[in-house]
């Protein structure tokens, strides 16, 4: 009967230890609160920058398109701007159905100004001279290319070259054509 004595003692402590635990251990409820508002914050401020980044990298590319189109715009501007060449009296534009000397709506059309006209013709005096040296750049790149011998050729030539290249005649004989090989011990 000690026994039964003795396991109410220990069944005693062990309430008493279990006591403790449960008045120095969180909660349940409250550890798992505090996990989920955890990885909330972690998705909320991943997602925050994740749509940051990507707002960037938009504008990047949209600003990059809008500079790259404002730049073709410029280049066709001064193309068309460039006049063409005429004698250099008065332009008219006659519209169809119009006699000229009939309408008192008719204006005659001018060329551009000589001023206006001279700085076109060295404008495209200029973008031909670039071009014409960017072709001579290009020939010479070119010759500079088709010239290129490796520097180790010279290593793998030999006083034999000419006997290796060249095939053996027909009418020569077997004992002509066994001077080319290597002697061989019998």
């Amino acid at each position: 009967m000690e026994l039964v004595g003795e396991e109410k003692r220990i069944q005693a402590l062990f309430s008493e230890v279990r006591l403790a635990d449960e008045q120095t251990a969180p909660s349940f409820v409250g550890v798992w609160n505090r996990a989920q508002a955890r990885t909330t914050r972690t998705q909320r401020a991943f997602n925050l920058s994740f749509v940051a980044a990507t707002a960037l990298l938009v504008c990047a590319l949209v600003s990059l398109a809008w500079w790259v189109n404002r730049a073709q715009r410029n280049q066709e501007a001064v193309i068309a701007n460039v006049p063409p060449i005429t004698n250099g009296g008065p332009m008219r534009v006659v519209q169809p159905g119009y006699q000229i000397g009939k309408d008192p709506a008719f204006k005659p059309v001018t060329q551009p100004r000589s001023g206006d006209r001279s700085r076109a013709l060295k404008l495209a005096a200029r973008r031909q001279a670039v071009l014409m040296a960017a072709n001579r750049k290009a020939a010479r790149d070119a010759k500079a290319i088709e010239s290129w011998q490796s520097p180790t050729a010279t290593l793998l030539d030999s006083s034999s070259d000419e006997l290796l290249k060249s095939l053996p005649q027909l009418n020569q004989t077997v004992e002509e054509l066994k001077s080319f090989l290597p002697s061989q011990p019998k």
